[in-house]
C-alpha cells in the first residue's frame, strides 16, 4: 500500500453537474459526513452499500459511524469486492436485503467504494421500487475522476461489462481524496488509466497529467479537472447520443480485455490503458495519426505503471468479446478514436474501422514494445504468429 505522512484535510471544491432536468454537486475534498447527515435527514431510511474490504478502512468506518448517527441507517449492505459484485445475481440480493430491512420509496442509498461499488449501488437505487434517490461517495481514483459521476449505473454479464444497466443520477458524489492515502497500490494504479484517458482527450493536459501521476496519489486539482471534464461532457450530453461517446475512448477493446480476463486478470483501468494504446495505434493503421501520438500516449501509460499490452490469447478474445459492446450498431462496431490535428490530435466517436485493420492491430498490441508498423496482410499476420 502508498505510504503517506499525515495531511492537512484538502480544501474541498464544488463542482456543478447537471444532467438534463437533475442537478447535483460533485464534490472533491471534504469528509463526506456532514453531507450525508443532511441527505440522510430528508429520508426515511438509508442503506449503506459497499464492500468488506473499504468497510475496514478508517474512511469506511467514519462514514458507516456518520450514517449510524443520523437515526435513519437501516442496513449495511456488503457487496463482494470489485466486478464480482456487479452482477444480476448480487443484485437480487442487494435488494433483496432493502425490501427486509424496510426500504421505501422514500428511502436512499448511499454507494460507497469503487467504481464497481457505485455502479452496482447505482444500479440498485434506479431499479428499487422503481427507482429511489443514492449518493456516491467513490473512496478510488477511478471512482473520483469517472465512475462515480455522470449516472451511467450498470452491472455485468458474463459475456459483456455494464450490459444491463440505467441512466440514474446522484443526488450528489462526495470525493474525499484522503481515502486515496490506503489504496493499494494497483487500485491507485488503475485510476490513473482514466486519468490517462482524459489526458488524451485534451493533448496538452497529457503531459502534465502523466507527470502528476508518476508518483503516488494525484494532487486534488488533477482529480478535479478530470471531474470537472466529465460534468461537462454529461452536461452536453446526458444521454450518450453524441459527445458523450468521447468518455469511451480506450473502452471498446478495453472492456474486451475485462472480459477475456473474467474480470478478475486485469482491473479496469489497466483494460483502459491496453484499450489506449489499441485505439491509436488503430488509428495509425487506418492513417488517422502519425507515430508521435501513438508514443506520446504509451509513453504516458507506462510513465503511470500501466501496461499496453496483452498476451495474444487474452488479445484474439478480447476482440471476439467486443462483438457484445453496447456500442456496435446496424454498420458493425464504431469506435472511439484520435485524428491528426496539426501538431496534435482530436478525438472522435462513431468512426468505423475495417476488419482487417482491427485484427492486425489485435495481433500488433499482442506482439510486445516494438513501434513499427506492419502491414496487415495475411503474410505478415502468419509471421507473426509463428513468432508467438
Amino acid at each position: 500500500m502508498p505510504t503517506s505522512s499525515v495531511r492537512a484535510p484538502i480544501v474541498s471544491e464544488l463542482i456543478a453537474a447537471t444532467q438534463g432536468e437533475h442537478a447535483y454537486p460533485v464534490r472533491v475534498g471534504g469528509a463526506p459526513d456532514d453531507a450525508l447527515a443532511g441527505f440522510a435527514g430528508e429520508h426515511d431510511r438509508v442503506a449503506l452499500v459497499s464492500c468488506a474490504k473499504v468497510l475496514r478502512t478508517a474512511h469506511g468506518r467514519a462514514v458507516k459511524a456518520g450514517l449510524a448517527r443520523t437515526g435513519a441507517l437501516a442496513v449495511v449492505h456488503v457487496l463482494p469486492d470489485g466486478e464480482r459484485g456487479k452482477t444480476l445475481r448480487e443484485l437480487e440480493r442487494a435488494a433483496t436485503a432493502l425490501l427486509r430491512a424496510g426500504l421505501t420509496r422514500r428511502s436512499l442509498v448511499v454507494g460507497l467504494g469503487g467504481g464497481a461499488v457505485t455502479d452496482a449501488a447505482g444500479f440498485l437505487a434506479a431499479t428499487y421500487m422503481r427507482g429511489v434517490p443514492w449518493v456516491a461517495v467513490p473512496t478510488t481514483l477511478l471512482g473520483m475522476v469517472d465512475a462515480a459521476i455522470g449516472g451511467k449505473t450498470a452491472v455485468n454479464l458474463p459475456l459483456a461489462k455494464n450490459a444491463v444497466g440505467a441512466f440514474h443520477p446522484p443526488e450528489a458524489v462526495l470525493a474525499d481524496p484522503i481515502a486515496l492515502e490506503t489504496l493499494p497500490a494497483r487500485e491507485l494504479a488503475s485510476g490513473k488509466g482514466e486519468v490517462m484517458k482524459y489526458g488524451a482527450l485534451q493533448p496538452p493536459l497529457l503531459a502534465t497529467f502523466a507527470e502528476r501521476c508518476r508518483a503516488g496519489i494525484p494532487e486534488p486539482s488533477v482529480i478535479a479537472a478530470c471531474a470537472r471534464m466529465k460534468v461537462d461532457v454529461v452536461e452536453a450530453d446526458p444521454r450518450e447520443k453524441g459527445p458523450r461517446k468521447l468518455l469511451n475512448l480506450g473502452h471498446t477493446f478495453g472492456h474486451g480485455v475485462e472480459a477475456a480476463g473474467r474480470f478478475s486478470r486485469y482491473t479496469h483501468g489497466e483494460a483502459v490503458a491496453i484499450g489506449l494504446a489499441f485505439a491509436f495505434r488503430l488509428a495509425r493503421r487506418l492513417g488517422r495519426v502519425g507515430d508521435g501520438p501513438v508514443s506520446a500516449v504509451e509513453a504516458a501509460l507506462e510513465g503511470a505503471g500501466l501496461p499496453t499490452r496483452v498476451p495474444a490469447p487474452i488479445a484474439r478474445a478480447a476482440v471476439k468479446l467486443m462483438a457484445f459492446d453496447k456500442k456496435r450498431g446496424d454498420a458493425g462496431l464504431l469506435w472511439v478514436l484520435p485524428v491528426a490535428v496539426g501538431e496534435g490530435w482530436t478525438v472522435e466517436w462513431d468512426v468505423a474501422a475495417d476488419e482487417a485493420a482491427v485484427e492486425a492491430t489485435v495481433a500488433e498490441i499482442a506482439a510486445g514494445p516494438a513501434r513499427a508498423v506492419v502491414p496487415a496482410t495475411k503474410g505478415a499476420r502468419a509471421k507473426r504468429k509463428a513468432r508467438r
